[in-house]
């Protein structure tokens, strides 16, 4: 079974820390889940090496956003500099009260990981997502959340992901 690999940032610009990374680190990988955080780079290599030594089923993205009041399920990535060309993402996470869902992940690492990320994905017939978070957003929250979304489930024998794609049911 392929796994589902959860990525974070470490900090970046005038942050000491970064609320992702802090999440990843004091997170327990379930069961068929790799965790990995990343150093803020504009560098397609870096990501691209974590993702075919993963191998994954789905990739779930998680970036920090200063100015954002709720988790934005980041919907739309697009090359950086280039605003006329986009990829979606095709996994779909769950929508609670302290979600948003939003189509614009701005123009620094996180929008540029997206596009790493889905690209990397439609070529190896694997899912993707990608969720900001606000700054002050409690750790123990996004872990509470993030076991919500990643939910993997013994079916069969097989353990199967209960992580959907859009448009399927609840």
């Amino acid at each position: 079974m392929r796994p589902v690999l959860v990525y974070a940032f470490g900090p970046y610009q005038s942050y000491d820390t970064n609320v992702t990374e802090r999440t990843l680190r004091a997170m327990k990988a379930p069961p068929g889940v790799v965790l990995h955080v990343f150093d803020v780079k504009f560098n397609t290599a870096m990501f691209k090496r974590v993702f075919e030594r993963a191998r994954p089923s789905a990739i779930i993205g998680l970036g920090q956003h200063p100015r954002a009041r709720k988790l934005r399920l980041e919907r739309r990535a697009h090359p950086r500099g280039n605003r006329s060309r986009a990829r979606f993402v095709t996994l779909d996470l769950p929508r609670t009260r302290d979600t948003a869902v939003t189509y614009d992940a701005g123009d620094y690492v996180c929008n540029f990981s997206m596009w790493v990320g889905t690209g990397w994905c439609a070529r190896h017939g694997a899912r993707y997502a990608f969720v900001h978070v606000p700054k002050d957003y409690a750790p123990e929250r996004l872990e509470a959340y993030l076991r919500k979304a990643l939910k993997l489930r013994q079916r069969d024998g097989a353990g199967r992901s209960s992580l959907r794609g859009p448009g399927r049911s609840r």
